[in-house]
C-alpha cells in the first residue's frame, strides 16, 4: 500500500479512532469514520485524561508513552480547538506508588520527575491538605479535555475530506472471496475499503473475533465525579491515596478513586458522592463542593494490560488499535498507524504491541 491513496474505514470514534482519521486524511487517504454513539462519548468521555509515562510501566511501554507525551504539544498546535495543558503532576499517593523507587527508576530512564519536600509541595499546591512524604513532582505530565479533543480531531478530518457517521453501529467486518477484509457492513449495507481499522475500545473483540482473531479483553469500570465550578484551587494533577483530582478550565474538579476499576457492587452515584466527600476534606476551598455529574466508562484493556496496535497475520486488510491508555498514546499512535498503512513502515517502538501475541 506504500505510495498509494487507499480507502480506509475506521470503526470507533473515540480519541484513538478520531486521531487516526485526522492523520490519515491529512496525509491523503480516503477515510470513513464510523462511531456507534457520538464522537468521544464512550470510554474517552469517562477518562481522567492524564498524559503520563508513570510507575508500573516496563521499559518498552514507558518508551512508547514518553514518546507520545513529547508529541502532545505538536498535536495540540496542529489541530484547532484541541485543548492540552502541560500542567504537571504532584505525586502524594504512597499507597499506589513506591515513590522513592519510582523516582530512582524513572529518572534513570530520563523521565522528568523529582523529589519534593512537604514544604515545597505546600508552596506549589497550598490547597492540598494532609500531605505525607515522600512526594514527587513531574512538570511534563499534563491533561486533555478528551471528548473535546476527539470532536476536534474528527471535525478536522471531516474538513479534510473524511466521511464521518455517528449513531450507527457496524454490524460486521466483511471479507471477500479470497479471505481478505474488504470493508464493513453498516445498517445491512456494505461499505468497501482497502483496509479496516478497528479502534472500538471494549467492543473490539466482538468485531474481530468472528474473523478468527483472538483478543482477550478486560474492561474494568471507571467512575469519575465532576463538581460544579469552583474558584481556582489546584494547578496540577494531584494523586492522593484513594483520590486523583484535577481542576478543569471552567473550575470544575474532576476526580476518580482508582485507575484499576471500581468494585462492581457499588452504585456509581454513591462512588461519585464519596469522591466529592473526599475532595471536600482533601482540598482547602472545596468544603462546599457539589456534585454536578458523574460518568461511567469501561476501560478497554487487553488481557496483558498493554496496547494492541497492528495487523493480525491471520487475515489481510485488518488493523487493530485498541488500548486503555488512549489519551496518552493518541499522538504517537496516530502517526505510527499512518506510517504503517501508507508507507509500509512499522516503528520499532510498536514491536512488543502487535496483534498476534494472543493468537494460538
Amino acid at each position: 500500500m506504500a505510495n498509494s491513496s487507499p480507502n480506509i474505514v475506521i470503526v470507533g470514534g473515540g480519541i484513538i479512532g478520531a486521531a487516526i482519521a485526522w492523520q490519515l486524511t491529512t496525509r491523503g487517504a480516503g477515510v470513513t469514520l464510523i462511531e456507534a454513539g457520538g464522537i468521544g462519548l464512550q470510554a474517552t468521555a469517562a477518562s481522567w485524561a492524564w498524559t503520563n509515562a508513570t510507575a508500573h510501566n516496563p521499559k518498552p511501554y514507558f518508551d512508547l508513552r514518553a514518546a507520545s507525551m513529547a508529541e502532545w504539544p505538536r498535536l495540540a498546535a496542529a489541530v484547532p480547538d484541541l485543548t492540552y495543558v502541560e500542567s504537571g503532576t504532584l505525586y502524594a499517593d504512597n499507597d499506589r506508588f513506591d515513590t522513592e523507587a519510582f523516582i530512582a527508576n524513572h529518572t534513570a530512564w530520563g523521565y522528568d520527575l523529582r523529589p519534593v519536600s512537604l514544604e515545597q509541595a505546600q508552596q506549589y499546591e497550598p490547597a492540598v491538605r494532609n500531605l505525607v512524604g515522600p512526594l514527587a513532582l513531574s512538570d511534563s505530565e499534563g491533561a486533555v479535555d478528551a471528548s473535546a479533543a476527539a470532536v476536534a480531531l474528527a471535525t478536522q478530518a471531516r474538513k479534510a475530506g473524511a466521511m464521518v457517521f455517528t449513531g450507527i453501529p457496524v454490524d460486521a467486518v466483511s471479507v471477500d472471496g479470497t479471505g481478505r477484509v474488504d470493508g464493513v457492513i453498516m445498517n445491512e449495507a456494505p461499505i468497501k475499503a482497502d483496509e479496516v481499522i478497528v479502534a472500538a475500545g471494549a467492543e473490539t473483540p466482538r468485531i474481530v473475533e468472528p474473523l478468527g482473531v483472538a483478543l482477550p479483553m478486560n474492561a474494568p469500570r471507571g467512575v469519575l465525579a465532576t463538581t460544579k465550578p469552583l474558584p481556582r484551587l489546584i494547578d496540577r494533577n494531584i494523586l492522593l491515596p484513594g483520590l486523583h483530582v484535577r481542576q478543569k478550565a471552567d473550575g470544575a474538579l474532576l476526580a476518580g478513586a482508582s485507575f484499576g476499576g471500581e468494585a462492581a457492587d457499588l452504585a456509581p452515584e454513591q462512588i461519585a458522592q464519596d469522591l466529592v466527600a473526599r475532595m471536600r476534606t482533601s482540598l482547602t476551598g472545596a468544603e462546599g463542593a457539589e456534585l454536578d455529574h458523574f460518568s461511567v466508562g469501561y476501560r478497554p484493556t487487553p488481557a496483558d494490560g498493554f496496547p494492541v496496535i497492528g495487523r493480525p497475520s491471520k487475515i489481510a486488510g485488518l488493523y487493530i488499535a485498541t488500548m486503555h491508555s488512549g489519551v496518552t498514546l493518541a499522538p504517537i499512535v496516530t502517526r505510527f498507524v499512518a506510517d504503517e498503512l501508507l508507507d509500509d513502515r512499522r516503528d520499532p517502538l510498536l514491536t512488543p504491541f502487535g496483534a498476534d501475541r494472543f493468537q494460538d
